[in-house]
């Protein structure tokens, strides 16, 4: 299955992956993610429900991950889905991993 039908397709029972990589554009780009988490996360907002988003730093220190977890997937499915997220094949390593929303 090629990566369009995948981004199609988001499984959103199981976690989702974003990834910004380091470039020129890399702060625009961060920011530009971040601000439309924030405002998607304050429509038809539901302060009993949490939607966890964790982020990481790439390996190699060329960019970020955000890792949305099943529930985040769902409640962002559309954002996942215009950033090119990717559906992983298991749960991250939360050792690693800082919250953010």
């Amino acid at each position: 299955m090629d990566i369009s039908n995948r981004r199609d397709s988001l499984a959103m029972d199981q976690w989702n992956v974003v990834y910004i990589p380091q470039s020129r554009v890399f702060e625009a780009s961060n920011r530009t993610f971040l601000g439309l988490l924030h405002a998607e996360n304050s429509i038809d907002f539901d302060p009993t429900t949490e939607y966890p988003v964790y982020s990481s730093a790439a390996e190699l220190g060329d960019g970020i991950h955000y890792f949305f977890s099943p529930v985040a997937s769902n409640r962002f499915r559309a954002l996942l889905k215009f950033w090119s997220a990717v559906l992983m094949e298991a749960s991250p390593d939360m050792t690693l991993l800082r919250r953010i929303l």
